[in-house]
Order: structure tokens, then sequence, then C-alpha cells
């Protein structure tokens, strides 16, 4: 690469733009040999952010997708839409084919052109085509990627606002601009290997920086604190037998007896000098002055340790101390009264007299969660343990029963997810398909409050600190603020259910089958709980005897206020049958009961060379408890494609004609033009929405999700007759 790419582009954008000729590099001539291709346009987002939105070439009026074929075109299509002046530029879909790309954000000066260091380094090592993006501040280098899906942003360390953005089988269009940035390869490069390395490198990158701050925060803090103590030993001197009592005074100097719980020694400390009215800066003088005593541990990060104790420490009561102008209150030992000792509060008692005896169970999920709490599911291996507990939140998120039983509150879900994380995307999207979305149209169309299965209340996190930490349920609690913020003034719900997949991988147990450290994690997990009002639930795995219930330590299932377990018979092949959920434990109401169930394998997509992409959804039997011999028809026509099915047959009643879908031999239905069907569909389905744009968009996402699973369920046919599209009813269904 050569210094020419400091120098303004030779080549403006509109020589290549669609809005001119349309034409681009040769570099390009294979992507434009692909029907791949959808235009742009500039709107704002919900927070007021431009940013590029794909519509349709052919009809750009309507939107396009990155993933669904049917709404790309030609590139000549997609060039004349924006010469019409109908788009902003044109786009190119990566999803399914063999180009990936780098975006480089913010590394160009759109005034002078010139680029900075890092942006140079990437093209030169890439070796293949670049281009100017439609910012002018942006450069995408493009080549063949034959990988497996990357799509990720890194920030660039050492920069204010650098980042590059990497693109392999994502499921993303890129638009095209033609604007190619001087000195570069005319010609599409194979880009696997950067990819790759580049990818990896970031992350190093990303990790060196973080941990390169932390030493100098720690140099900074050790810094502060050297100064503070010497100034603080210069400014005054420290008299044990005048300030405080000979028990506090030997805990300082000496610490706690051997076997104590030092953490806990030392937050009594803190506290107990707060109590007699000492600053965080007087207490870490003192405390510094003697650090072979209860500061032991805590070098180098006294100060923080200080000012998290003092936080939790309740304010300093009113006491006489010497030199106040009341006399000394100190026994003639130093020690404190037995009266100022007993001076603190006591636990509030509750009488029965006060109480509610009519009050109900407060229930998360009738006779089965409590609103509030803490729980297991654990299970065997390939029990389906992960989709159980999306099923839960599905169920959580849209107020549907779950296993059978009513779900009593309604809300959104945190999910922590320390190991299988990047299965959650795969599984949510399987669970909308399979579920949610057909729940979605039913509330709508009975009046309720619909879920919207594109903006589900469902976040999660990909790390969790070890549960058997101190501090972990403070960090996993902060974690839930954020959440429980963004629910409340995005869904006004509240975090009703927060789940961790797995115990065992979130826990860091040192020994798994330590009672002491089981606790831990079991405390951990109902601080989080009483701290957001939510249930938490871990998913946790079975011990090589299935009778013997959740792996490790006994202590688990004796603390959890729920015990659910996911059992299944195995062959040898590892084939699982006769799955279902089994009731170990629930405080307040019955156990024993085992509810069967079945997993659905649901199609979200396909994969580059066309093969499907599958996930599982849980299907629930519970009526082959109560009656197990029965065999009870199922209604292929589920709540949420009644609408779409009273829309047919209204259609069918006003304009339905006799046809041949399949030509003069074929057999014949009766058919309704689809575009009767939707008006029917649309006047019958209620949405919400501040604008009216906004409420025709539901409407007609709505109807396409019904027209999809129709037709994948195998109840309605669809099909262009003399280039018009039709609906009808399959067999005996109509």
């Amino acid at each position: 690469m050569t210094a020419g790419l400091h120098e303004a582009s030779s080549t403006s954008q509109s020589e290549f733009a669609p809005g001119a000729s349309g034409a681009l590099p040769t570099a390009l001539t294979p992507l434009v040999a692909e029907r791949r291709w959808l235009v742009w346009k500039w709107e704002l987002n919900d927070k007021g952010k431009p940013t590029k939105v794909p519509y349709r070439a052919d009809a750009p009026s309507v939107k396009g997708s990155s993933t669904d074929s049917r709404t790309w075109a030609d590139h000549s299509t997609a060039a004349a839409a924006v010469a019409a002046g109908r788009a902003d530029g044109i786009g190119y879909a990566l999803h399914g084919g063999k180009v990936g790309a780098f975006d480089l954000d913010h590394c160009r000066d759109r005034e002078t052109q010139e680029i900075a260091p890092w942006a140079l380094k990437l093209l030169a090592r890439a070796k293949s085509y670049a281009e100017v993006t439609p910012s002018g501040e942006g450069i995408r280098i493009l080549g063949f990627a034959e990988g497996s899906k990357v799509h990720r942003r890194q920030r660039v360390p050492m920069t204010a606002e650098g980042a590059v953005e990497t693109f392999r089988d994502a499921e993303r269009f890129i638009t095209v601009t033609g604007d190619v940035v001087p000195d570069t390869p005319a010609t599409l490069a194979q880009l696997d290997a950067v990819i790759d390395e580049t990818v990896a490198e970031l992350d190093e990158a990303k990790r060196a920086e973080k941990e390169a701050r932390r030493e100098a925060e720690q140099d900074a803090r050790r810094e502060s604190f050297s100064e503070r103590a010497a100034a603080q030993a210069r400014s005054r001197s420290y008299d044990a037998e005048r300030d405080l009592p000979r028990e506090l005074d030997e805990l300082v100097r000496f610490g706690p007896a051997a076997g104590a719980d030092r953490s806990a020694a030392f937050h009594h400390a803190v506290c107990w000098l707060k109590d007699y009215g000492w600053s965080v800066d007087r207490i870490e003088g003192l405390l510094s002055a003697h650090p072979n005593g209860v500061a032991e541990k805590y070098e180098g990060r006294l100060r923080g340790e200080i000012e998290r104790c003092w936080d939790k420490a309740e304010a300093p009561r009113e006491r006489s101390r010497p030199g106040n102008g009341r006399g000394s209150q100190q026994n003639g030992d130093g020690s404190a009264p037995r009266g100022e000792k007993d001076a603190r509060k006591p636990i509030p008692l509750r009488w029965h007299r006060d109480a509610n005896l009519d009050a109900d169970r407060p229930w998360l999920v009738r006779d089965l969660i409590a609103e509030v709490g803490k729980g297991l599911l654990s299970g065997q291996w390939g029990s389906a343990k992960t989709f159980i507990a999306l099923d839960l939140s599905g169920c959580v998120m849209t107020g549907e029963p779950f296993a059978g039983r009513n779900v009593m509150r309604r809300g959104g879900v945190l999910f922590i997810a320390p190991e299988g994380a990047f299965e959650i995307p795969i599984r949510l999207k399987g669970l909308v398909s399979g579920k949610v979305a057909g729940t979605a149209i039913s509330q709508a169309a009975s009046g309720e409050r619909p879920i919207d299965p594109d903006d589900m209340p469902f976040a999660w996190i990909e790390e969790c600190p070890r549960l058997v930490d101190r501090d972990a349920a403070d960090l996993l609690m902060l974690t839930a603020d954020a959440a429980v913020r963004e629910l409340h003034e995005r869904y006004d719900l509240p975090l009703a259910l927060i789940i961790v997949d797995t115990v065992a991988a979130g826990a860091g147990f040192d020994d798994e089958n330590s009672a002491a450290e089981t606790q831990k994690v079991m405390n951990a997990l109902e601080r989080l709980s009483h701290h957001t009002g939510a249930f938490v639930l871990g998913v946790d795995h079975f011990g090589k005897a299935v009778e013997t219930g959740t792996r490790g330590s006994s202590a688990k299932e004796a603390a959890a206020d729920t015990v659910l377990a996911a059992l299944a018979s195995r062959d040898e092949a590892g084939n699982t049958s006769n799955m279902r959920m089994a009731v170990r434990k629930v405080r307040g109401a019955r156990t024993g009961q085992e509810t069967p169930y079945s997993l659905e394998v649901v199609q979200i997509g396909e994969d580059r060379w066309g093969d499907p992409v599958t996930t599982c959804v849980v299907n629930w039997e519970a009526d082959r408890i109560a009656e197990p011999m029965a065999s009870k028809a199922k209604d292929p026509w589920t709540r949420s494609l009644k609408v779409l099915r009273s829309a047919i047959l209204n259609a069918l009643a006003v304009a339905g004609s006799r046809v041949r879908p399949f030509g003069g031999e074929g057999p014949e239905v009766l058919a309704a033009r689809q575009e009767d069907v939707r008006q029917e569909f649309y006047a019958a389905y209620p949405t919400e929405g501040d604008t009216e744009a906004q409420r025709a968009d539901a409407r007609k996402k709505a109807f396409k999700r019904a027209l999809l699973q129709g037709v994948e369920n195998g109840l309605i046919a669809t099909r262009d007759v003399m280039a018009v599209p039709h609906v009808w009813l399959v067999g005996e269904q109509a």
C-alpha cells in the first residue's frame, strides 16, 4: 500500500453511483452477476439516528430483507431504482453467499481524504478491492469468503472511535458505492484467513488493553493510598485508649481469631468505626497503619473495600465520646458500656393479629414457581433443559400457560448464559416461529395486549461472575437493575424471571460437593431474587444416579424453593424417549406430578448450501396426566391461525372462484386472491401503534407470519394463477 492512500480519491463517487450510469468497477463483476441486490433509504430510527433501511429494488416502497432472497433483485433493477430517485443507494445481501467484507468505521477524513494508520495496515494486509462508504468517513473491503458465519463489531484499541465490523455469511446487507480507494487492488481476494486473524487479534488487543487499564488503575490507587496514609500519619496520631473500645482496637491491630471469616470481620470493623463517626479517609489511615491486622488481605484495594462496606453500613448513631462536652460513656477498661452495645435496632416483629390470613400465595406460575425465590431446573443430558427454560421464558413474557399451569405474573426475562450463549438467538428464533408469533396474533385478535415477536422483553448476558465469590450477587444486581429500567421504559413490564444456565458453569466451584460453597451460590441467587423481585431459576445437571437428583451437594435442593426435574429414557445410541417434567419440590404446593412433553423441530432458515437450519420447541402433553389412555385429537387450527382461517373463509364467500392452480390436468380448488385474504385479515387484526404507518407495518408482519405458518403446517396452499397469487384451504380443512 502506498502513500497515495492519503490523497483525495481520483474516482468520484458519482462516476460509479447507481444514480448515474449504474456501472460498477470491474472488480465487482462477480457481485453484479448475482441476484442479491436491494436498495436502501436513509431513515431515522427510534432514537433519532439516521440509518440505512433496505427496500426491494423491484418495488422500492416495500421493505426488503437481508435474509429473504424473494426480496432481492438483479443489479440493473437496483441501479435503475436509484437513478429514478426512488432510493438513496444500492446494497448487496451477504447471507448464504461467498462474499465477505470489512467495514472500517471512522478511519477517513471526509475533507482531506486522509486515512488512519490502523486502516492502512488492514488495507495492505487484505490486498483486495476497497471503496469509500456512503458517509465518506469509512472504508469497506470486499473479497471472497467461505468460512463459518462471522458478524463482529470490534473497537480498534488506542483510537477514539475507530472500529472494524467483520462480515462472513452474515445476515446483513452492505451498501455498495463503487467509490474506489486509490492504489487498492482491482480484484476480489480470498479473505478467510484475514477475517479469522483480524477478529482474533482485536479480541486479544481488547483483553490486553483491559488488563493494562486495570493495572494502571491499581497503580494509581496504590499511589493515592500511600499518599493519603502518609499525610494522615503526619497530621495526627492514633490513641486507642482514648478513641475506641479495646475489642475494636485489637481487631484493627491484630485481625480476627484463627479460622474466623476475615471478610466478615473487616466489614464489622468498618461498620463499627462508621458508627463511631469516623470518615472513610480516617478509617483508611487507621487500617493502613496496621497492615498485618484486619485489613491484611486487602493490600492494594483497601480504599475500595472500605467504601463498599461504608455504603452498606447504617448511618452513625448519636453517641457521647470523649471531648464532646457531655462526658465519657466508656467503661474504665475502654470498652463500650452495655447499654451502648445493645443500642442496635431489633429485628421487626410480626404479630398474628396483623396478618392477612386470607391472602393467596404470590405465584409466578401457579402451584409451581413462586413470584419471588430461587429454584432449580435439573435433568439428565439430552432432556432439553434449556428448551424448557426458554419455553418458560416465552410463557412469562406472553402470559400463556406453562406446562398446563397458569402464569400469574407477566413480565420480562433476564437470561444469564455462562455456557452455550451462542445458541440463544437461534433458539429464540425457533421460539418465536413455533409459539410466540402465533400467540401474538391470537392476543391481538382477542383484544389482549400482544407481545411483539420482533421485540420481546428478553435480555441475556454471556458471562457470569463466580457465584461463590462474595461480590457476585452485587455485580448481578447492578446488571439486573439495568434490565429493570429498560423493561419499565420500553415495555412497561417488570422483571419477572431470571434464569442461570447453567449453575455448574456459573458457580465457579472449587469443590462441587462442598455444602459451604453450595450455600454461597444459593445465597447469591436468593439475594438477586429479593433485590429484583423476580424468581431466579438455575438450570443444572443430574448426578450419575438419577435417584439422587441434582449433581453436587444436597444443599442445592435443600435451599431451593422449587425443584423441577427433566427426565427421559435414553437408549445405547443416545436416543431419548418418554420425556417428562417432574415436580420434586415446591414450597406451598403439591409435589410428585409428572408432565409429559415432546420436542417439535422448527425450521428457521437455510444455510449457505440450501440445507434447513432447525431448532426445537417444547410441546406439553398435560392431558396425559389425567387421562393416560385417552387419545385426544389436536385441533390443527391453533389460536394463532384461526384469524387467518376466518379471513380466507370470508374472502372465499365474497369472491372465491374454482381454479386449477396446477394446470388443466390438475385438481380443481376453491381459491381466493391473496390480496382479498390480506384485506380481510387486516380488517380483523387489531394493532397498537402511535402512527398509522406503525400499525400498518404491524398488520403486514402478522399476515406474513400467519401465511408462512399455515403453509408450513399444511393447512393452506398458495400459488400464482395467471400471475395472480391465490390462497386456498388444503383437503378437509376447507
